[in-house]
């Protein structure tokens, strides 16, 4: 057995090039599988652990279920909680050169960690003082008895800072442009009118499941609920879109992995021809040499599957450095791996090995002793018809299924793909043997080097492949490309739609506290300005949510008789929703549009009520219409007139002012910085915004770049394997060309004339065919929940195909140099 397992690991190292190629191939797949997987876990924890340490541990929050935003907790029953502890939890900004967005906690004496304090003290903390933390007072040039002046809904505060602090607890998440304070409670709450009362209330869970301990509560509290202070599950549903797109492409670079792990035991197994037909002819059955085999695959899994899941924790822990909030002070977050995604890592790579393997091993069964011996495998092939029948068949039957307007197409669409590009491929060996055959009579007699070309091309079952792995990896450049650039057009093209020029937004305002609303003090400033269209202001109030209890939804204010103008994005004044629009604009009652995707996924219509909780207040309203809601947040949102929102959910701010202006946007926008800063508030115009959201997305066009260059290294890979396999099986073939008096030089000439050939009609075949495949893709991108266009980037087409030929080039150059060391005796003795 000893000598059994040597003779494995001595094939498996005997090609060193090779075998690193397949550790490769089987690597970059298994490192993609454990990252792409561990992903959505790495980014929960690097929300989580900031959120519970300026929280100091806490578990749960409390709010009042009759949505008064400060409240007392005299009421509260400790049942499933402990530690409760209030806080009265405020926004503010400065007002210089650089907003910075500050968080005021107003804490009781007892509840502030007095042990993490570097400077001062807190002997005589109250009235106008502060607590800062030491990165905050470096990066400020803050010190003892200076003093910090904010802005509080619109109106100057300054606080005198009375002790500094170490960088932990509250202060974890302290950066140079938002960073939180600590003040005295007594002085805060008797500064707003709400002594004894928080508005923000967190407790620690008294069980060991932080869901059952807010269970508990909740069913003993009447006038209070429970939540826990991180929601994982509202994570993950937002990330829900991002990973499946990952996973697609995954798919994509794992098939073409297996197309390379398949190639190269294609060509081991060619070149030990001589070696198998030997065992063979020794009594060896070919299920030994199968096992031969099957067992070096198992090797090749095991050492991919070492390398992959180091590769996957690599990128796990570069997706980690990424996402850690405070990576520019060189805190990262400490990365922990779930070993079951090694694990699945580990047999994904084995399985993937073997699979790959499994055809060009069984294929030895089909040939003969003497053959094999000799090393005399007919590598050649005829094209009929029955494939190509099969394969118009299928493709046609495609079209027609994708002109079909139906949700259960577009769930089908991902299996449409796969189905069609199997038609591509049954079908185009017959269209390139039909035209080849007239191209070969015109060539005849003209240059005999394009005629054999053209002919080895007909016949040549590698060749044929070799086009096939150029087409798959050209389609898959394509889609992934495709979405790229089809995602950065869906964003301009949606802003262009978009009727303002300028807006306004981050109004910090205080929740819960009387007197005149900040927006309407904005308002009032804004239309101080002659060059703002006073006519086109509108406010809109947006608000985070659920939708009958678990669905994520977001809901927002509007003003119903600038809207339908505003938002030309959603085709709100188009025929189709024109009247369930002006119904919904005069309608007097707190009704509601929701969008198809929220009504699929809460299985309602128009008339239904749905019971919506924003800011702990739940309210039964009644859908009066639906809609398209396309790519707009996710297409999980509600409309709501502004008055109604404030009179269901006690939302009195806006987020944001938009208007017109009546010259240019940039001269206006420079107009208002100063005006909207006490606000805590930014201008900006509707370019900036449009390029703001690009550069949101840009993150994953960058991925799926990356996905791309993958693509395009593995084909390379493919291809030249591809290309020494077609040499090897191909070489008696050439020693007979050779021998009737063909030069090096014409025989070289033919071997890249079929290189270029195979470019051409992969293009061929790829371009034509990219418009179904990008239309399905357009389908499945609807099935996920991301509906948009997918068009081909024809701009790119020339450079990937010019990119395409070099490889091709490339890959041919070590085989016009093995051409010349071929030995016509040696090749053509047996004959």
């Amino acid at each position: 057995m000893r000598i059994f397992f040597k003779y494995i690991a001595k094939c498996m190292l005997e090609k060193k090039a090779r075998f690193c190629l397949l550790i490769l191939a089987i690597a970059m797949s298994t490192g993609l599988l454990v990252t792409v997987s561990g992903t959505v876990k790495i980014a929960i924890g690097s929300f989580e652990k900031p959120m519970t340490e300026a929280f100091e541990g806490k578990d749960i929050t409390i709010s009042s279920k009759e949505g008064e935003t400060f409240f007392k907790t005299e009421d509260i029953k400790e049942e499933g909680i402990k530690n409760i502890k209030g806080e009265i939890v405020l926004s503010a900004t400065t007002n210089g050169d650089e907003i910075n967005n500050v968080t005021i906690r107003g804490k009781e004496d007892e509840n502030i960690n007095k042990d993490i304090l570097l400077e001062g003290d807190l002997n005589d903390f109250t009235g106008e003082k502060c607590i800062i933390s030491k990165r905050v007072s470096e990066e400020k040039n803050l010190n003892i008895n200076d003093e910090l002046e904010l802005f509080i809904a619109g109106e100057s505060k300054k606080y005198k800072v009375t002790a500094i602090s170490a960088n932990e607890k509250t202060f974890y998440n302290d950066s140079k442009t938002s960073y939180e304070i600590i003040v005295p409670y007594k002085f805060i709450s008797e500064q707003f009118k709400v002594e004894e009362k928080y508005n923000y209330v967190t407790a620690n869970k008294s069980l060991d499941d932080s869901k059952e301990s807010v269970k508990l509560f909740n069913g003993n509290n009447t006038q209070f609920e429970a939540k826990e202070l991180f929601d994982a599950e509202s994570i993950e549903d937002q990330m829900a879109s991002f990973t499946s797109i990952l996973y697609a492409m995954l798919i994509i670079v794992v098939f073409m992995s297996a197309i390379i792990i398949y190639g190269s035991f294609k060509l081991t197994i060619t070149e030990r021809l001589s070696v198998i037909g030997t065992f063979l002819s020794q009594g060896a059955t070919h299920w030994t040499v199968e096992k031969i085999l099957i067992l070096e695959s198992i090797g090749y899994g095991i050492i991919g599957a070492i390398f992959g899941n180091l590769l996957g924790y690599g990128g796990l822990y570069l997706i980690n450095y990424l996402v850690s909030p405070l990576k520019d002070y060189g805190i990262i977050e400490s990365l922990s791996v779930d070993p079951i995604y090694f694990i699945i890592g580990t047999a994904f790579a084995i399985i993937l090995s073997c699979i790959s393997a499994l055809v060009p091993i069984i294929k030895i069964r089909k040939l003969e002793v003497k053959e094999v011996i000799l090393n005399n495998v007919n590598i050649s092939m005829s094209v009929g018809w029955v494939k190509f029948i099969i394969g118009t068949i299928i493709l046609v039957g495609t079209i027609i299924i994708n002109s079909i307007d139906a949700t259960w197409v577009n769930s089908l669409s991902a299996i449409l793909i796969l189905v069609s590009i199997i038609g591509l491929v049954l079908m185009y060996p017959k269209v390139i043997d039909l035209v080849t055959r007239v191209l070969y009579k015109v060539f005849r007699g003209k240059s005999k080097v394009v005629v054999f070309a053209l002919n080895n091309l007909r016949t040549s079952k590698v060749l044929m492949g070799n086009i096939t792995l150029i087409v798959i990896s050209m389609l898959s450049i394509f889609m992934i490309t495709s979405i790229g650039t089809s995602l950065k057009e869906l964003v301009v093209g949606a802003y262009q739609e978009m009727y303002y020029d300028a807006s306004v937004a981050g109004i910090q305002a205080v929740p819960g506290l009387t007197g005149e609303s900040v927006t309407d003090k904005l308002i009032t400033k804004i239309k101080e300005n002659e060059n703002v269209d006073k006519d086109s202001i509108q406010i809109a109030k947006f608000a985070y949510g659920t939708a009958n209890k678990d669905t994520i939804i977001y809901l927002q204010g509007i003003d119903s008789q600038k809207y339908q103008k505003y938002n030309g994005y959603l085709e709100l004044d188009s025929y189709k929703y024109s009247e369930m629009y002006e119904k919904f604009d005069k309608s007097t009652d707190s009704e509601i549009i929701i969008t198809d995707k929220l009504k699929r996924l809460l299985n309602v219509n128009v008339g239904d009520e749905i019971t919506i909780e924003v800011n702990d207040i739940k309210k039964d309203l009644e859908i009066i219409g639906t809609m398209d809601g396309k790519t707009y947040y996710q297409g999980q949102f509600i409309l709501m007139k502004n008055d109604e929102i404030m009179k269901e959910f006690n939302i009195k701010e806006a987020n944001q002012i938009i208007f017109k202006t009546t010259k240019s946007p940039d001269d206006v926008k420079n107009e208002l910085k100063s005006v909207v800063k006490d606000f805590g508030a930014t201008v900006s115009t509707r370019d900036e915004d449009q390029e703001k959201n690009v550069e949101g997305n840009q993150m994953i066009v960058n991925i799926l770049s990356i996905f791309s260059y993958l693509a395009i290294f593995i084909a390379a890979l493919g291809v030249l394997n591809n290309i020494i396999i077609g040499f090897l099986q191909r070489k008696r073939e050439l020693a007979v060309l050779s021998s009737v008096g063909m030069s090096d030089g014409a025989r070289n000439g033919m071997l890249l004339i079929e290189s270029v050939l195979s470019v051409i009609w992969s293009v061929i075949i790829a371009v034509p065919y990219s418009y179904l495949g990008l239309s399905l893709l357009t389908k499945t991108m609807t099935a996920m929940e991301l509906p948009m266009d997918v068009v081909l980037d024809i701009k790119a087409v020339p450079i990937y195909v010019i990119a395409t030929l070099v490889l091709m080039i490339l890959a041919s150059l070590p085989i016009l140099l093995k051409s010349r060391k071929l030995s016509i005796i040696n090749e053509l003795k047996y004959e």
